[in-house]
């Protein structure tokens, strides 16, 4: 039974994973090697699998862990802002070719401002609106309130939207 709930339920979300470890690593490597790692782990946990409420929220809090534990162990061998800068580019050179200039100007400037946010309004942001997830699920992962994650995450996008209409308004990000 545990073996069916990991092909069904855990596999499919492998790609949320990467996605979120590569959000707090920001190094495709590191994020893919750090997702075999927590596929492991949670292999060797699949007898538990049947008594989570919550398998996707499970998993992402596995993922955001084993993370930040590879970024203890890491912390000195953390790619610089140069190197973080050049992955960006790459991952960015991948979109398609006919995307005009001006999106892709937005794009930048929508990275660069939530890279200004604090760290724990960046992976609320980021739960919620590139991975979809519920407020609940949010909540599960970070191990806050309810009431926590909306205010966190109303304030994020507050922040956001006020910073992009002063750079559309005047140019300026401050």
């Amino acid at each position: 039974m545990s073996e069916t709930i990991f092909d069904k339920q855990i596999m499919p979300a492998t790609d949320k994973m990467y996605r979120y470890a590569l959000s707090i690593l920001r190094n495709r490597d590191i994020a893919h090697d750090v997702v075999q790692d927590c596929l492991v782990k949670i292999w060797q946990k699949r007898q538990k699998l049947p008594e989570i409420k919550s398998i996707d929220s499970w998993v992402m809090r596995i993922t955001r862990n084993q993370c930040y534990d590879w970024v203890k162990v890491n912390r000195f061998t953390l790619q610089s802002d140069r190197e973080v800068e050049r992955d960006d580019l790459a991952l960015r050179e991948t979109v398609e070719a006919d995307q005009n200039v001006l999106v892709n100007d937005q794009i930048n400037w929508l990275e660069k401002v939530i890279k200004t946010l604090p760290q724990k309004q960046k992976e609320i942001y980021h739960l919620r609106e590139v991975e979809e997830m519920t407020y609940q699920e949010i909540a599960e992962i970070l191990s806050l309130s309810l009431g926590e994650v909306k205010i966190t995450l109303h304030r994020s996008r507050a922040k956001i939207r006020e910073t992009i209409k002063k750079i559309q308004d005047y140019g300026v990000a401050n």
